[in-house]
């Protein structure tokens, strides 16, 4: 994703869908009304301050932020009701960045929209649970890497 600076997992049955948007990706189960996952990256060039610096400086005002042990990836996750063309819709939201060496910090904001009368529902709550588990572990790589599994 984003030209190598971004991998991570989506679950196996999910299709790309396309983006209105070119610095957006969406993607969702096949013919579904509700449930899109859609993920940006911001990337900063970190000069006056380290990396680990600028990340501290983004996460400290976000309460329940959390350190995903495997990536070292730092978490804000949050959730808010909305509504689009007349529709209610319920969002999650999952705030994920790290520092990429020698002088970058990449920040990934990922949204699952789902229709608000479905939060509930046994599939909403499975797959906001298993999106809880792999967005922590999104893989942030430079411009000369390659990422090493598929987004």
């Amino acid at each position: 994703m984003f030209g190598g600076k971004l991998s991570f997992l989506i679950p196996y049955e999910w299709e790309e869908l396309e983006s209105e948007a070119d610095n957006v990706y969406v993607y969702s189960r096949p013919r579904t009304d509700s449930g899109w996952l859609r993920v940006s990256l911001n990337t900063s060039t970190v000069v006056a301050v380290t990396p680990s610096e600028k990340l501290k400086g983004i996460f400290e005002k976000r309460e329940n932020a959390s350190r995903d042990e495997q990536t070292g990836n730092l978490v804000h996750a949050y959730e808010r009701d909305s509504e689009e063309e007349g529709v209610k819709i319920h969002l999650y939201y999952w705030i994920v960045a790290n520092a990429v060496e020698p002088n970058l910090v990449r920040e990934a904001v990922f949204s699952y929209t789902v229709l608000s009368e479905r939060i509930n529902d046994e599939e909403t709550v499975a797959t906001v649970g298993l999106l809880r588990q792999i967005v922590g572990q999104a893989n942030f790589n430079s411009e000369t890497q390659r990422p090493d599994w598929r987004g």
